[in-house]
């Protein structure tokens, strides 16, 4: 039985990338990128894919102990405690079964600091499962003069919702937003998974962190899973504020363009037409 944890273009005014960090926020010349041409994507998708760093899963390597209920409530209810916690299965068809396997918020390296840091043994019995190592930045350093803040959560994404969701993201002096018919501009929020570059054409790019491919250029229309919610815990939502104002935020996620999910997807383009219906008899 499984368990889900309840976590749920045109560049102007660009600032150089070398600009001092120490440079009064009201003196700099923050950039704005709206309108822009989609990168070539076949181009892009043809790199050879970067498989996850880390460790992944930790298989269990021990028979389940007879305190293992006890147990396996400890682990669950201190990964909780740390907000860390994705979700927990348990051994056989009972919701009162003790946990087999558990599933992170953290990565192995994170995890294991954590536990040495608390002096405690991970029980063997229980299947582990960690988030894969980010191995790009939340944003480089081409990119970081050109924003006032980047809008991304801390914490690693859990289970998620997948709806489709979808709208233009766009940058106005140094602020991200999101554009969508029918709606008022509202500040963009992502995902921790994404982060911002510069790419060669010296256009800002969304980034996948996890395997340092481009998802979008910012000023394209872009699609992602949710509805996400607005993490008001994170202290990033309030410098959000403070940076770039009081309105709405929307967390649009780990978006990519549309264009680029076109490319990948063909027949999404042009969604085939159902069949005329038969003929009356």
């Amino acid at each position: 039985m499984r368990l889900i944890a309840p976590i749920l273009l045109a560049c102007a005014a660009c600032t150089p990338a070398g600009a001092d960090a120490d440079e009064p926020a009201a003196a700099r010349a923050y950039a704005t990128q709206i309108d822009v041409p989609s990168p070539d994507y076949r181009k892009l998708l043809a790199r050879p894919p970067v498989q996850p760093k880390g460790e992944i899963v930790r298989e269990a390597s021990a028979p389940l102990p007879a305190d293992a209920k006890a147990v396996g409530d400890l682990w669950v209810e201190r990964l909780e405690a740390k907000n860390a916690l994705m979700g927990h299965g348990l051994a056989g068809k009972s919701p009162d079964g003790p946990v087999n396997h558990i599933d992170t918020l953290l990565t192995a390296k994170e995890f294991d600091a954590w536990v040495a840091q608390n002096g405690w043994s991970p029980p063997k019995h229980i299947r582990w499962y960690f988030q894969s190592e980010l191995v790009a930045p939340r944003v480089s350093d081409a990119a970081e003069p050109k924003i006032r803040i980047w809008p991304a959560s801390q914490a690693r994404t859990g289970w998620q919702l997948e709806a489709l969701i979808w709208g233009r993201v766009v940058l106005k002096d140094g602020c991200l937003w999101i554009r969508q018919p029918g709606q008022p501009e509202r500040l963009a929020w992502f995902h921790a998974e994404t982060g911002l570059d510069v790419d060669s054409e010296g256009y800002l790019i969304l980034l996948d962190r996890a395997t340092g491919h481009t998802m979008a250029r910012i000023g394209e229309e872009m699609t992602a899973g949710g509805p996400n919610t607005v993490p008001e815990s994170d202290p990033g939502v309030a410098a959000l504020r403070a940076a770039c104002g009081d309105a709405e935020i929307y967390n649009i996620g780990n978006p990519q363009s549309k264009e680029r999910m076109y490319v990948e997807y063909p027949h999404l383009r042009e969604p085939l037409s159902p069949p005329p219906p038969p003929p009356r008899p």
